[in-house]
């Protein structure tokens, strides 16, 4: 992904959110700047916004519950929405979902705590969709180790300063990123930062 061929290079600040549409064979890369940041995304299928991603079918589709190069999101209608075509970090999520404001009442005992959830509601609100049509997300660099036992727990992210990963649009798509804002478990080493994204320009 050259600088010519981009049609937009930014950074996204610490616990902030975007929302883009993707024409097919558009390139989407998140880049980790400083290391042990996730990023939740989200993804709907155009025009057909009732569509979205879906992490069983996703999962069952790979035959694995970790993703990386050469591996396929798919939406509930088990239409591919993104590829993985590049991946420097080789560790993500699909499995923990957002986090919210209510979980983290259960789990942490805080009130009015602001998730990845509320950053979708506000970012997705432009095309007509609510916190109902928020699918479970996949997390970019988090690391959530599946023991043999069954066992499941939030690590620290393996991800080191400069990793990325590049998604291609598999179909015309709406996609939704949160830069995490979760600040009470070690999801982001403990503390927030800043994302790198990068799209190219529609083919």
């Amino acid at each position: 992904m050259t600088t010519a061929a981009l049609a937009e290079d930014f950074v996204l600040a610490p616990a902030r959110c975007i929302a883009r549409t993707l024409s097919r064979g558009q390139t989407l890369r998140i880049t980790d700047l400083q290391g042990q940041q996730v990023a939740d995304l989200i993804a709907f299928a155009l025009p057909d916004l009732s569509d979205r991603l879906w992490p069983s079918t996703t999962i069952r589709l790979n035959g694995t519950v970790y993703f990386t190069t050469g591996h396929t999101l798919y939406s509930e209608l088990s239409r591919p929405l993104l590829a993985i075509v590049q991946d420097t970090c080789g560790r993500h999520d699909m499995l923990a979902g957002s986090c919210n404001a209510e979980i983290d009442k259960i789990r942490y005992g805080v009130d009015d705590h602001r998730g990845c959830v509320e950053n979708f509601v506000e970012a997705i609100a432009s095309w007509g969709l609510g916190r109902a049509d928020i699918p479970m997300s996949f997390n970019v660099f988090m690391n959530c180790p599946v023991e043999p036992g069954g066992g499941w727990s939030i690590a620290e992210p393996t991800s080191r300063a400069g990793d990325y990963i590049t998604f291609r649009a598999e179909a015309d798509i709406l996609v939704a990123i949160s830069n995490c804002p979760q600040d009470l478990n070690p999801c982001n080493a403990g503390e927030l930062k800043p994302l790198g994204i990068a799209i190219s320009a529609a083919p």
